[in-house]
């Protein structure tokens, strides 16, 4: 009998610790919501110099937030006849008028999908914009307000999605933390926040996420196995 009442009185005393962190908004983590990165605070004394992503392909490979296909990108300068086609085909599909004289980006993923990044300030503020062909009249792309922030040696470099609160971390394909360095090169980024989680990890093996394509990690998973 009284094993049975430790065990209920076990039971208690986890169903109190679980609503106090529900009515706290603390996550499994210890991490309460209001103590997450600001984006304020994460390009608070940000660096980003974007010619020194050009020209390479890089990797998502740390993410906050829920669960997603793998991202492989390259940043290209977009030329003057480029950004004369997107003024065309955005311009009355935005809620606020883009500033065409800033420095901007075209980020693009391996299947072509294409994203416009403008600069707001020079402490890695930027808008994104993902435009489509054929907008319909009335149909408006969202701005996505953005900061990038890079590590001083420039190996990494994160995405914020502000609104959202999604962070995506960055590595060059041939530079891929290797299994034990993915934590720390992850913490260099100096975002706090919960559900921190890396394509190249499910559990306790070192695996791409179900989702996957193996032709997604070939380069990744050469480079972090090493």
């Amino acid at each position: 009998m009284s094993s049975f009442t430790d065990v209920l009185d076990s039971i208690i005393v986890i169903i109190s610790l679980y609503i106090v962190i529900v009515k706290c908004g603390v996550n499994p983590t210890g991490l309460h919501d209001d103590e997450a990165t600001t984006c304020e605070e994460f390009s608070r004394f940000a660096r980003f110099n974007p010619h020194s992503i050009l020209d390479s392909e890089w990797m998502v490979f740390y993410y906050w937030g829920p669960p997603q296909a793998p991202m492989f990108v390259k940043f290209i300068v977009p030329t003057a006849k480029q950004k004369a086609y997107l003024k065309r085909i955005l311009e009355g599909h935005v809620l606020e008028p883009i500033d065409w004289s800033a420095r901007s980006l075209l980020m693009v993923e391996r299947d072509n999908r294409t994203y416009f990044i403008v600069e707001k300030n020079d402490r890695g503020h930027y808008y994104l914009y993902e435009p489509y062909r054929g907008m319909k009249e009335g149909f408006i792309v969202d701005r996505i307000n953005i900061r990038i922030k890079q590590t001083g040696d420039n190996i990494y470099f994160g995405i914020m999605a502000c609104e959202e609160r999604k962070v995506f971390m960055f590595a060059r394909v041939n530079q891929v933390p290797k299994k034990n360095e993915v934590q720390e090169a992850a913490a260099r980024l100096g975002y706090r926040g919960r559900g921190g989680k890396s394509y190249l990890y499910q559990g306790h093996q070192w695996m791409p996420i179900p989702e996957a394509e193996d032709w997604d990690f070939e380069d990744a998973i050469r480079y972090s196995n090493k």
